[in-house]
């Protein structure tokens, strides 16, 4: 028997078998309807990275999510693609809505 195994047989004065499983907790509605339709985007760095990240987003009183997608929309402007990443439906639409960008050169140059 293991230490916690033991620690809560004495404790709960229960045989550990007749400790009830708690229920697992079904995903709230709110939570999983704003996610509907969206992809998981994420990479693997340095601890560093993330907590300057996370740093960032405290002092200019945003979100993680909120500065990875500023950050993706640049990567996509400066490679000439429409910059479609938001964090939320309204944002989506209005980026979505908006046509590519224009080439820095024009054909009269």
């Amino acid at each position: 028997m293991s230490k916690f195994a033991a620690a809560l047989k004495e404790r709960t004065r229960l045989p550990v078998s007749a400790a009830s499983k708690p229920e697992p907790k079904e995903a709230t509605s709110d939570r999983s309807k704003g996610r509907e339709g969206a992809k998981h985007v994420g990479g693997y760095f340095a601890p560093e990275v993330s907590k300057q990240l996370r740093s960032l987003a405290v002092v200019e009183d945003t979100t993680v999510q909120d500065l990875l997608g500023e950050a993706l929309n640049m990567l996509f402007q400066s490679r000439r693609l429409p910059m479609i990443a938001a964090t939320s439906r309204e944002q989506a639409a209005a980026l979505t809505s908006r046509k590519r960008p224009e080439s820095a050169h024009t054909d009269n140059e």
